[in-house]
Parts: C-alpha cells; structure tokens; sequence
C-alpha cells in the first residue's frame, strides 16, 4: 500500500517540503497554518497595515477546509498550539491586543468544550504573518473535559484542564497561575515550575491518572538563563520511564510568568520508551528498565527526559539539535550539516522503535535564524518521500549555544502505508 494524497486549491500552496495535514486512522494532524487565502494573498484593506482579525479568520477557516477535506471539524480538534508574533501588541486606544483579538475570533469557531490549548510568541515565517496554529484532532471518538476547582479559574477559551479521548490525556499549556487564577512566584524560575506541575499532577489525577503518565512535554521558556533553575524542578516532578520533551524560548500570554508546559498523558496501552545509555540526571546505571531500550547510538539529555517514546501505534520524540551521540555541537555555524544531524538522530529513534521516516505525520520546527531556512528545507526533504509530514517552522531562540535548529516529530505506525496526505494542487 502507499499514502493517499487528496490534492486541494482551497488553500494556499505550501513554502517547503511539508503537508498541510496528515491523518492516520482516527487522527488527524495539521501543520502550522497561516491567514493566507487560496490565491496566496493576506487580508486586510489598509496598506501598510496588518490585519490581525482576518488573519485570525482566514487561519481558522483554513483549519476547517483541511479538517473538512479528511471527513472531520473544528468541533474534533482535541489540541491547539497558536504562534503569535513576539511582537504582540498590548492594547492601547481602545484597541484590543492581539491576544484579545485572536480570542474573540477563535470563539467564533470553538464551541464548548474547547481543546486544550497554548499560545505563544515566536517569530513567523512572513513578517507580516500574526498568528500560526497547528492542531490535533481525533475523529469518532468521544471528548471527555477534564476540570476542577483546584485549577486556575477559566478566563480563556480553552479546556481549563485538559481533553481526555480514550487513553489519552491533551493537558492545555499550564503556567503559574494558583486556584484564584493568581501568579505564583513571580521573578523566581523554580516557584513557577513547581505550580505549573502542580496544576499538570492536578489535571491528571482528575483524569485517574498522574505524573508518570506523562508521554511528550513542549516547554517554553521566556529566559534561557533559567534554564538550570527549571530544570532542577523537572528533574523532581517526573521518574522513570520519562516523556520526551522539547524545550524552546519564546513570549507567553501575560506579563511575569516565566515557564508553559504543554503535554500528553498516556493514561493506557503498552509503553516502550527510547532513551540514551548514558548516564545523566535522574538516571542511574544500576537500574534498567525491561520497557526502555538504552542505546549508545544517542545522545544523552539535559534532564529527566527520554529520546522517544512510543504508546502503542503513536510515537513522539524529543526535540534533536545537532549534537552527535557523545553530545559534542556538529557543524558550528552551518545549518545543513545540523539538520542532517537532527534528522539522523531522529532515525535512530524511529528504527530502534520499528518505524522509520515515513512513519512520521507532524514535526515541529524551531530554527534560530530565517536565513537559514531554504538550506534547512533542501536538507529536510530529502529525509523523506513524499507527500511530505505536516510542520511548523518558527523561530526563536535554543539552548544549546551554538544550535540552529531543533525539531520534535511525531510518528504513527503504519503511517507510511496508511495515512491520508492533504496538499496543495
């Protein structure tokens, strides 16, 4: 068998080797999606002047032409990440900020009970893009809202804690804010990161489950020279065997908060988790784990994260920079050589859990400087057949010094035989 492709003018032509959506089975995979309309063209009426609300329009309904085209709707997307610019601009004059104006569209087109949901502030691809979502939708299955007084009062549309369908958990992006919906810590890196896990571990016990579950963790961070103080916190909240993660640098929603965490819980199924050999925090050479393969051939983390994991036929692995299996930077200073780096890492991951490349439904994307991303994508592609994964490229800034891209992906088992790909005409 080979992937389906439906080909479609109803959106705008892609800018580089991806898909605008993937769906394997019950799910569906959207990749990062812009306010542009099929001829390619934004909206707004003033020159010189972006327009925040059309783009926040045509975002939205070119998430349903896509969902509409693989047999589903807005009303099955269970997790949406939006990527505001980071220079989000506050409301004065009687103007709303962008974040106002991005909710009161996005209302328009979720109903009750909304995903779970973050947004952020990164730079975007076009300057004159303001804002991007992906999503994940799942289809024919049945949406569980998961809520609780101990968890910051809702003030936004989205799950105030998260969307359980079957045995999965989409926890919303969580940040400091207490049951009163107050900031916790402010200024003080760890104070925050112990909230936000406490309002994670009060998600999941909602949902029977807890912090240990935990499958795949995206981390922004407003300050990478916190980077150890949070770290000390993650390394105290989550135990063996470990979810991947991915950490990048970026604005977030409200004035002093430091940390967001977005995650997926497994709350069920068989567990097989990828994790390098070699010894790093949280971790003990003594202890082995019968459900983790230990490998030499990656690299070993910062933290208590894992390089992959798979829950059942799904499959998520850690954001890769271009570091080799000793951990030493590849290619300072050429982004070729470090996507090449990346995407090898990411192979191991997948073979050593039975998938390969085509497996791979969505990838997300942080690169460090625009410039690079034509060499990055002539790199990128040939990874993969085509049709392409769905992805989304943002930039911002990376931990390690020296790093210009980083990348996460996400893997269906038998995707590469199965999947429905959505693209351009």
């Amino acid at each position: 068998m080979a992937k389906h492709v439906i080909h479609t003018d109803k959106i705008y032509a892609e800018f580089g080797p991806y898909s605008h959506a993937v769906r394997v089975g019950d799910m569906i995979f959207l990749h990062g999606t812009v306010g542009l309309d099929p001829s390619g063209r934004l909206p707004g009426s003033t020159p010189g002047r972006a327009d925040m609300a059309g783009q926040c329009a045509q975002t939205l309904d070119n998430l349903a032409t896509a969902l509409d085209l693989l047999g589903s709707s807005l009303q099955d997307v269970v997790k949406v990440r939006a990527f505001l610019p980071n220079h989000c601009r506050p409301s004065r004059d009687g103007q709303p900020s962008f974040d106002q104006t991005f909710d009161a569209t996005y209302r328009d087109y979720f109903r009750p009970p909304h995903p779970a949901r973050a947004a952020l502030q990164h730079s975007l691809f076009q300057e004159d893009l303001l804002v991007e979502v992906e999503a994940v939708a799942i289809v024919n299955q049945t949406k569980q809202l998961i809520t609780s007084d101990a968890l910051p009062p809702l003030r936004r549309p989205y799950a105030q804690g998260g969307i359980r369908v079957g045995d999965l958990l989409f926890l919303r992006g969580f940040t400091s804010q207490n049951q009163q919906g107050e900031l916790v810590g402010r200024g003080d890196m760890r104070a925050q990161t112990e909230q936000t896990f406490a309002n994670m571990a009060i998600t999941l016990d909602e949902a029977g489950g807890s912090l240990a579950d935990l499958v795949h963790t995206q981390v922004t961070l407003t300050d990478y020279h916190s980077y150890s103080a949070y770290n000390e916190v993650f390394n105290r909240q989550v135990r063996e065997p470990f979810p991947t993660r991915t950490t990048f640098q970026g604005g977030l929603g409200g004035p002093g908060l430091l940390i967001e965490i977005e995650s997926i819980a497994a709350l069920g199924g068989s567990r097989l988790t990828i994790d390098s050999a070699t010894p790093q925090p949280g971790r003990s050479i003594l202890q082995r784990r019968d459900d983790v393969i230990y490998t030499e051939q990656l690299p070993p983390g910062s933290a208590s994260y894992a390089n992959g994991v798979r829950v059942g036929d799904l499959m998520f692995t850690a954001g890769q920079v271009g570091v080799d299996a000793q951990r030493n930077l590849v290619g300072p200073g050429d982004i070729r050589t470090q996507t090449r780096q990346v995407l090898d890492t990411i192979r191991t991951i997948l073979r050593l859990a039975d998938l390969d490349m085509n497996d791979i439904v969505k990838t997300t994307v942080m690169l460090s400087d625009w410039r690079d991303y034509e060499d990055y994508n002539e790199v990128y592609q040939t990874y993969f057949s085509p049709p392409y994964p769905a992805r989304s490229t943002i930039g911002g800034g990376l931990v390690r010094q020296g790093a210009l891209i980083e990348i996460d992906a996400i893997a269906v088992a038998g995707a590469r035989d199965t999947a429905t790909v959505l693209t351009h005409t």
